[in-house]
Order: C-alpha cells, then structure tokens, then sequence
C-alpha cells in the first residue's frame, strides 16, 4: 500500500466518513466544511501537493492521503469506494464489481435519492451543509432505483433539464443551483426492487438475497444478465443483438430487469 505524502497532517476541519460514502463524496463534503462548492476549488486553494488530486480519488486512488487528511480509516474509504485493483478488477471491498475495470460498468451522472438525503438532514449531526452525503451504490450503472425509499434515483434535475452531476461538492444541488433534497422519486413496486435490491444487497446494504448463478459474477455482470433477459423478454426471443435502448429509458430498463428476477432471485 503506497505511503501519503509525508508533510500531509490532519485538517483542523474535518468530516467523519459516512456509511456507503465513496471517498470522492467524502472529499466533496470536506470542500463544503472548508466553505466550497466544488472539490476542485478546495483543492487548489489548500495546495496540498498532490497531481490531480480530485482525479485521483473519483478514480479510488490517494485514499491514504484522504485519509490522514481526514482522519479516517483508509480501510474505511477503501470498503466503500470503486476501487481498481493491480489485477484490473474494479471493486468495492471484497465484492467484485467488473473484472475488466469496465467503465460502463459506473453511471456517468451523478444520481441521487432525494428521501435519503433528506433522512440525512433529520438523521445526522454535525453541521446542516454537511450532512447530506452521496452513497457509492448511486453512482452503479446497473442499480436504478432505491431500494430503501422505494422510488427511481433522481437522474433530471427538474431546475435546468440535464442530469446531475458529481462535480458540485454537495449531492443536494444541480450545477444550476436547484436544491434536489425536497423532491421525490417515482414511486415504485416491491416487485419493481427485485434486482437491485439484489444488487445493493451484495454489498450490505439492505438483507441479502441469493442466486445460484448471479451469486457467481462481478456484481455488473449479474445486473446486464439480469438486464439482457429482460430485454429479450420485452423486444422478443429473436433479438440476437442487445443495444442501449433500455439504458436511455429508466422506465423501460426498470420493467426489463424486473421481469429477468420477479420469480427467481432469492430462490436457490
């Protein structure tokens, strides 16, 4: 494990990490404790000496750095953040997510669960600006829904049309400005949940359900399998060819999922 940068101390002001939290939401939430809204302008001011050092940690690296800043447990960050590993399997802790380091395998907007924020608010202390923080099973690109408040992630924001980001420091605001936390998610079925609550559940999120199959992937394998039968269901036995019509409709990528698992995860 590579040693931080020996004149890097602990900053007088600092954020506990939170469950689930990847390292880049921590560092986001240390830019607004510092007064920022972006990780990028934090950075730059405290000068700590690191290349890139924003790009490093989206990427699972510096964590030891993160760490002494923050005084948290680099075993901590590393448990819940997409992390690549000398082999090129990408993962969080010990569960495998892509054993190629696939980047379709992470979602390219930075979706949100508006309720679980707002639980962040009621539910947390430290300072209010602080509180709300970003969960890493938001940022897979094959879990679409919340499983705990039972609606769709937030993937448009309403104030401007475009899909949020991870660049603002804080999971609560668009670039635009719109403060996401009082929205709410579609609501959705149990049956709707199926998959990712299978998803979320492998990496302990909620209780964890089983299949003999699925239970033997990278955790983004299972959820395109889960996916292609699905779609095979919906466009018909005779697609030999799967393209990303699912991916760009959350309603029609839900009901293909949902469909693959309704009546076999959890059974084995």
């Amino acid at each position: 494990m590579k040693r931080p940068t020996p004149h890097l101390q602990p900053l007088p002001l600092r954020v506990r990490a939170a469950p689930f939290e990847p390292a880049y939401g921590l560092l986001g939430r240390l830019a607004i404790r510092h007064g920022h809204s972006t990780s990028q302008a934090f950075v730059v001011e405290m000068a700590f000496g690191i290349a890139d050092f924003v790009h490093e940690v989206e990427c699972g690296r510096c964590l030891s750095e993160l760490a002494r800043l923050t005084r948290n447990a680099e075993a901590a960050l590393a448990a819940s953040t997409l992390v690549t590993d000398p082999t090129g399997t990408l993962h969080i802790g010990a569960e495998r997510i892509s054993v190629t380091a696939n980047h379709h395998a992470v979602s390219a907007v930075g979706r949100i669960c508006p309720h679980c924020l707002r639980a962040d608010l009621e539910m947390r202390d430290g300072p209010v600006t602080c509180r709300p923080h970003r969960r890493v099973w938001w940022d897979l690109a094959g879990v679409v829904s919340c499983p705990l408040h039972k609606v769709l992630l937030l993937y448009v924001c309403p104030g401007c049309g475009t899909h949020p980001s991870r660049v603002p420091a804080s999971p609560r605001y668009c670039r635009c400005g719109q403060d996401l936390i009082g929205l709410t998610g579609s609501p959705l079925d149990d049956a709707d949940l199926a998959a990712d609550r299978y998803l979320i559940g492998r990496l302990g999120v909620v209780a964890a359900s089983t299949h003999p199959l699925l239970d033997r992937m990278p955790l983004h394998d299972a959820a395109v399998a889960m996916l292609r039968i699905g779609q095979a269901a919906v466009l018909g036995a005779r697609v030999t060819r799967f393209r990303n019509v699912c991916n760009d409709n959350f309603d029609v990528r839900r009901t293909s999922i949902t469909l693959s698992c309704r009546n076999w995860i959890g059974q084995s």
